[in-house]
């Protein structure tokens, strides 16, 4: 049983993480005039885009105050018109929704690194009315003002170029996995549906005019094959053999037990206990369950093989406790391939 990363499957809406920028960051639009505005910008992004690259970028080991997300995700950027900021913007909006942070990413300092370089966030301060910056930006800042576009970076983009972020608030690694040109018929035909939604209605929702950031979830999906291909003949056999040898100890008295009488200690025979299950077993079992696979059929074809010192009446008991404490296994098979 193994897990199988399913690219773009159950994807999130399309982020504009405006809602995560800090104060006069951005500028809305006021009522009397979105259709004409939303209708202009829209035929502006479509017209600036037309030679644009779509970066991809894969989301791991996401986590905010609140715990891990239980998928990785991927987020697709604009090579022209977005940086490397964006991409901690746009996770903290996926923070937000998966309901792992209240904090903003202005909340707290924050650390980020791209391709052996690193940047730093909230050394400078952006003024609440004028929108001006106490200071001009270093080499080592970066920030609303000061994105970090992928167009004005040191070192051109290429795939597999991979980075972290840290900080108080989140912590996340990201690589770069594609560079394609813009899908423009899908570009066109989203520009034209959020056009036409403007014209007609007194509110246009964000997500009739924003096609990036897009942001998806990476689901896994793991197999439920539950064969014993996995273990030659010879193995199996072996297998067996010690198996065998493992029943005869724990049934025989080749253990001791401390018995006490008052003041006195002493030792008598007993049967041994078994040893205490180790996270490998726990991840063989969690991957199992989270299968969904029949008991009886993973004790025939894997967990007879695979777990020698132990009865099945053991891994039975084992089993169905986890069943009930799902939570100790959500995270299992995140990430992993056939």
């Amino acid at each position: 049983a193994a897990g199988n990363a399913a690219p773009d499957a159950a994807g999130l809406p399309n982020s504009n993480v405006s809602s995560s920028s800090p104060p006069n960051a951005a500028v809305a639009v006021s009522n009397e005039k979105e259709a004409d505005e939303t209708t202009n910008n829209v035929t502006t992004n479509n017209n600036t885009t037309n030679n644009d690259k779509v970066c991809r970028f894969i989301i791991t080991k996401l986590q905010g105050g609140k715990g891990y997300a239980k998928n990785d995700f991927r987020i697709d950027l604009l090579q022209s018109k977005h940086g490397l900021y964006d991409i901690a913007e746009t996770v903290f909006d996926i923070l937000g929704k998966e309901k792992l942070t209240h904090d903003m990413i202005y909340s707290h300092l924050w650390g980020l690194s791209f391709n052996n370089k690193s940047y730093k966030n909230g050394w400078r301060h952006q003024h609440y009315t004028s929108g001006e910056w106490d200071r001009p930006a270093t080499s080592r800042d970066i920030d609303y003002g000061e994105p970090r576009l992928f167009s004005g970076l040191e070192v051109p983009l290429e795939e597999g170029q991979k980075g972290k972020f840290g900080g108080e608030s989140a912590s996340f690694d990201f690589e770069l996995e594609s560079i394609t040109d813009m899908d423009m018929t899908t570009a066109t035909a989203a520009a034209a549906t959020a056009a036409a939604a403007a014209a007609a209605a007194t509110t246009a929702s964000k997500e009739d005019v924003t096609y990036y950031p897009h942001v998806s979830k990476v689901v896994s999906q793991i197999s439920t094959k539950v064969e014993d291909d996995w273990v030659t003949p010879t193995q199996k056999s072996q297998c067996i053999k010690l198996r065998n040898k493992w029943v005869k100890f724990y049934s025989g008295k080749n253990g001791w037990k401390e018995m006490r009488h008052g003041g006195d200690r002493s030792f008598t025979r007993a049967k041994p206990s078994s040893p205490t299950w180790s996270r490998g077993e726990m991840k063989i079992m969690g991957l199992l369950l989270n299968s969904d696979c029949k008991f009886k059929k993973c004790w025939t074809n894997i967990m007879q093989y695979a777990f020698v010192n132990r009865t099945e009446s053991a891994c039975s008991m084992k089993w169905y406790q986890l069943k009930k404490e799902d939570y100790r296994l959500q995270y299992i098979g995140s990430g992993l391939s056939d």
